[in-house]
């Protein structure tokens, strides 16, 4: 992993800027930081330092979008068992980001982000044992989830996709899916730091990269019914599907470099 002391004033301003537009699209929509910011920051650094350095803006901007919105009961007592299986499958990835290669975390970084992209034609297949059996639902999809935020910190594509086809409304789908976030965000966080892959000084180093984060949280907020929303996610789409391009160039060229050569 990168020392943080070691990036050039360039890059902490593109992690800045970065960190603000992640924001703002996390104010306008409720959701959507660590889809922006992460895949974003993995293509100027390794996926372990673009983790390190964007989970103290992370954990903040997902704890204040938990308390957006009120009527905590409606929106997340029903729905506590996805947040337990996304803590302990937290745990699990991140034990697998310590000891995988970096590189091909590219790959799987790549795949949530289309997952993402795709994501109303995954919706579209049959889902109809989740009425059947939601308890098992709750296993799969937060057991998915939380695997791939311990590892690659995005567990938004399975989680976006269970919550929508349980058809809930978007502030509770928002506070939902921030607190599985939030949780998975720390744990992750913790079993780094024990295992001591947390450079020392991270949080007062990244303490800068939190405040853009959230003050990009709070205009996106203000100017929720300002902007064109359509033409706002098409332009996030177009970045996005660049973004998870490049990395699947960069993760199999390792591969085919390192393992098929």
């Amino acid at each position: 992993m990168a020392d943080t002391e070691l990036f050039s004033l360039g890059t902490w301003i593109a992690f800045y800027s970065i960190a603000l537009i992640a924001g703002v699209t996390q104010g306008a929509f409720g959701f959507g930081y660590p889809a922006i910011a992460t895949p974003t920051l993995v293509l100027f650094t390794d996926v372990k330092t673009a983790i390190v350095v964007n989970m103290v803006p992370n954990l903040c901007v997902n704890f204040l979008s938990i308390l957006r919105g009120g009527n905590y009961r409606a929106s997340l007592l029903p729905h506590w068992p996805v947040a337990v299986y996304t803590l302990i499958a937290s745990f699990l990835g991140a034990l697998f980001l310590i000891v995988a290669p970096g590189e091909p975390l590219r790959l799987a970084l790549a795949l949530m982000v289309f997952a993402y992209l795709y994501s109303d034609r995954i919706r579209a297949l049959d889902w109809s044992w989740l009425h059947r059996r939601p308890r098992t639902g709750q296993l799969v999809f937060g057991s998915i989830g939380g695997f791939f935020s311990g590892t690659v910190n995005l567990s938004m594509p399975p989680l976006l996709i269970y919550f929508m086809l349980l058809e809930m409304a978007p502030t509770a789908m928002a506070q939902i899916l921030n607190l599985c976030f939030f949780g998975g965000r720390l744990i992750q966080g913790v079993t780094l730091g024990i295992a001591g892959e947390l450079p020392p000084g991270i949080m007062l180093y990244t303490l800068p990269t939190a405040v853009v984060a959230v003050g990009g949280l709070y205009f996106g907020g203000w100017v929720q019914d300002k902007i064109d929303a359509r033409l706002w996610r098409k332009a996030l789409r177009g970045v996005l599907l660049i973004m998870g391009c490049a990395l699947t160039w960069q993760g199999g060229s390792w591969i085919w470099q390192h393992w098929l050569r």
